[in-house]
């Protein structure tokens, strides 16, 4: 196995974290890039095969352990609504198909052309819809569960307070948010910094960028309650929060004004 702290897989991860040429972007080895950067939407994935690749690497081959995690901590039961956003090849989408069974549904948001056309060709039994997080094109209050994962660093800054506006807004109330991102541990952090300075390249903590925490008070302020932050032995951190059973909804109208407020 590789060694977590050697210079070769700090250099993938901080790729991962910073868009490394050699996965972002195309040069002249590559006729298709595996992202293309779109102003107003972010990083939208062009490359399946190669982001295929890079995940089968990143995670050590070990991302079906990491997918049912992130099933089991968001909750989702059988005969649930079920949403990922940012599905990308639609494998978390699958798995929460197989949690909320028969009775229930799972669908998969994404922005990406080709994401969506590979997804509804190989997988008919659930939906996929072309969005992007900040504009989802779904109704109020329509999942039980919302997922996000490895997507948020993807958006462009002024628009992830949108997203998780947009996550709350197709939440159910008592619906459950789960948001995952690449997480190092402090000894990995280190070790990185290590090789920044041995690489002449400006210090800075390489997990900023995808911390899911940087969230926690946009979640909070959106209703949500308190978020709890997990790190899983897979390389990723999550952050998950729930939307109050009384929650209000945008555009209703309450029947009883609560205490304090008077009729005109």
């Amino acid at each position: 196995m590789r060694n977590r702290t050697d210079p070769a897989h700090l250099s993938l991860v901080d790729d991962y974290r910073r868009g490394d040429d050699r996965f972002m972007r195309s040069d002249q080895r590559a006729r298709t890039p595996m992202f293309v950067d779109e102003a107003e939407t972010g990083l939208v994935l062009s490359g399946l095969r190669r982001y295929n690749l890079f995940t089968t690497v990143f995670f050590l081959g070990r991302q079906s352990l990491l997918l049912r995690e992130l099933a089991d901590r968001s909750g989702v039961r059988p005969g649930q609504d079920a949403l990922d956003i940012g599905c990308g090849p639609g494998k978390l989408v699958r798995v929460l198909g197989r949690r909320v069974g028969q009775g229930g549904t799972a669908t998969g948001v994404d922005p990406s052309d080709e994401a969506i056309a590979h997804n509804r060709r190989r997988d008919s039994r659930h939906r996929y819809i072309r969005s992007t997080a900040q504009e989802l094109a779904l109704p109020d209050a329509a999942f039980d569960v919302v997922t996000c994962t490895f997507v948020m660093h993807h958006i462009p800054e002024q628009h992830r307070g949108a997203a998780l506006a947009e996550m709350w807004r197709v939440l159910k109330p008592g619906g459950r948010i789960l948001l995952a991102d690449a997480y190092l541990s402090e000894r990995f952090r280190r070790a990185s910094a290590m090789t920044q300075r041995l690489r002449r390249r400006k210090p800075g903590d390489p997990a900023a960028a995808v911390d899911v925490r940087r969230y926690a008070a946009t979640l909070r302020e959106l209703g949500f309650t308190a978020p709890e932050f997990v790190a899983s032995g897979h390389r990723t951190a999550m952050l998950l929060a729930t939307k109050p059973a009384g929650a209000f909804e945008p555009g209703q109208v309450r029947a009883d004004p609560p205490r304090g407020e008077h009729s005109q």
